[in-house]
């Protein structure tokens, strides 16, 4: 079997210790994490964790087990791509030359990226798109000084119709 990435979401109980004991849990048992993010949903006292995670379909379904195992997590899935919409925040600065900074600007502009500050001296941009596009914005603006860049790993949701 191939290894691809999964994407998988899990509802958890917003208790002290839980992302600890879910962390743990990747760690003993070798399972590759690639992204891990986690916040506040729609229910008071949970909250919804999106993780990357790396490998094949019997690696990922043997996580998914050793999660639901977890008695903080209520519910857990992997999301099949075509029916669930993921994103990734990233914020780039870059310092281009006076003369770059017209080209710098498009570039952002070409991947529907915004700028939500221009400085005399840098400017951020912001992107919210797929993990690949992310990376390949972050190379066509390598040509103009890039300072910093700052992502928030991926976010899904399940799209039912």
């Amino acid at each position: 079997m191939s290894q691809h990435q999964h994407v998988v979401t899990a509802l958890v109980q917003n208790e002290a210790g839980t992302i600890n004991r879910l962390v743990s849990l990747f760690r003993r048992r070798g399972f590759s994490l690639a992204s891990f993010n986690a916040g506040d949903c729609e229910d008071a006292g949970f909250s919804r964790l999106t993780l990357l995670v790396n490998g094949d379909d019997e690696q990922v379904a043997q996580c998914i087990k050793q999660l639901d195992k977890l008695i903080d997590v209520v519910e857990c899935e992997d999301l099949v791509e075509s029916e669930s919409v993921s994103r990734e925040l990233a914020f780039v600065r870059l310092s281009p030359t006076p003369d770059q900074r017209e080209a710098a600007l498009k570039v952002v502009s070409e991947f529907m990226g915004t700028t939500p500050r221009v400085g005399e001296k840098s400017i951020v941009a912001e992107i919210a798109t797929s993990p690949a596009q992310i990376e390949q914005l972050i190379e066509a603006l390598k040509p103009y000084n890039v300072v910093e860049v700052v992502r928030t790993g991926l976010v899904a949701i399940k799209a039912e119709d």
